[in-house]
């Protein structure tokens, strides 16, 4: 019995003509791209939290590294007089997330350049002059700003130094 009913779908589909091809306005690339009105009433993307520029300080402090055994007599020399201090950071944060920027101190000047993601900084202090302190700034997001650690240290690793840092927005 089912075989006389598949049978008459068959020729019953078969026997329709041919579908004719409708004119449809195509879609312009502007007109996906603009949206709808009711989307847009009032409805301003919001800039990311991070957006902006700012600033902030740093106290540079000697990092002593200790071996148990051995161990480079260099960092036993060093004493933390020099390089230690406080520090001043002046960034721009773009809305991808990228971080540009100068730091100056006790450390030396620095070109300051990183990536916030999320509710994290990472920022890499590159030294101006030659010979300078290379480090890097690892920050989360707090209710006052930017809160972390900065570790630097020179070249050939002898002189290593740590700091606190506080970033605070200055602008939007």
């Amino acid at each position: 019995m089912r075989r006389p009913a598949l049978w008459a779908l068959g020729l019953a589909l078969s026997c329709k003509s041919p579908v004719e091809k409708q004119d449809v306005p195509a879609l312009t690339a502007s007109a996906a791209a603009a949206p709808s009105a009711a989307s847009s009433v009032g409805a301003a993307p919001k800039a990311a939290w991070y957006v902006g520029g700012w600033q902030g300080t740093y106290k540079a402090e000697l990092f002593r590294i200790e071996l148990p055994v051995g161990g480079v007599k260099e960092w036993k020399k060093d004493d933390g007089a020099q390089a230690s201090g406080d520090g001043k950071l002046t960034l721009e944060a773009s809305p991808d997330g990228s971080v540009s920027g100068n730091a100056s101190g006790p450390l030396g000047e620095h070109s300051v350049t990183g990536q916030i993601e999320g509710d994290r900084a990472a920022l890499e202090l590159t030294p101006k002059e030659a010979g300078g302190y290379r480090g890097v700034i690892l920050a989360v997001q707090e209710a006052e700003g930017l809160r972390g650690k900065l570790n630097a240290s020179t070249g050939d690793s002898l002189s290593v130094r740590q700091a606190s840092v506080v970033l605070a927005r200055v602008s939007k």
